[in-house]
């Protein structure tokens, strides 16, 4: 008989995932059934089941990858020149993945499960903990721009990353509603906001600018 290789188990897991992937984002979480997924897939229910116990499972699977994804993004970004730098190619990674095109289908997904966590406590665990693992790790960067002067010292860095955060859901839901919206222009408003130049005037500075921000 021959042997299974370990890349034809994770070829075959790969399957699977794509196949749920597809369904999800077309039919919806709640409305796909396991039976779905084996359709899609052209596999056995043995042969799904083999990898996923459950449609959680397989939304498990999804979101450890895209964490997987997001943290390689973020690792690039953390050692290139200052913290605005830092933060600007993070811009480009991250909104360039809603520039490609199985950027709709992603986005869908992203609306599905958001939906379906606020009745699926599973699902809803899944989401805070890959939610948690990218704020932290942004409020990390920074609080150690706050460190190097590059970040104003009287803004809460926790506060900051979910700000920096609700830029890119926030597209994602545009998105969603208007697949049309320019992701690049949007971009360069996320960056110019960011570098202090969305405004023609000159901004406040000093001490009452800092705690006007504070307030």
């Amino acid at each position: 008989m021959p042997k299974v290789t370990a890349a034809h188990l994770e070829g075959r897991r790969q399957q699977v995932l794509n196949a749920a992937f597809e369904c999800f984002s077309t039919t919806g979480f709640h409305q796909t059934t396991m039976q779905d997924i084996c359709k899609k897939a052209q596999l056995s229910p043995g042969a799904v089941y083999r990898y996923f116990s459950s449609k959680e499972a397989i939304i498990e699977a999804m979101v450890e990858q895209s964490r997987e994804q997001s943290t390689a993004l973020i690792e690039e970004a953390k050692g290139q020149g200052s913290t605005l730098q830092v933060l600007t190619n993070l811009a480009d990674a991250f909104f360039g993945l809603l520039d490609q095109p199985v950027a709709q289908a992603t986005i869908r997904l992203h609306m599905e499960l958001w939906a379906e966590a606020l009745h699926n406590t599973q699902v809803m665990d899944l989401l805070r903990t890959d939610f948690k693992s990218i704020h932290r790790t942004i409020a990390d960067i920074v609080r150690r721009g706050q460190d190097r002067g590059d970040v104003n010292p009287a803004l809460d860095p926790d506060a900051v990353a979910r700000v920096l955060m609700s830029f890119f859901d926030g597209l994602l839901i545009q998105k969603a509603m208007d697949p049309e919206v320019d992701v690049w222009k949007y971009v360069m408003v996320v960056k110019a906001m960011g570098a202090g130049l969305l405004w023609q005037y000159q901004a406040v500075e000093g001490e009452n600018s800092g705690a006007a921000l504070a307030r």
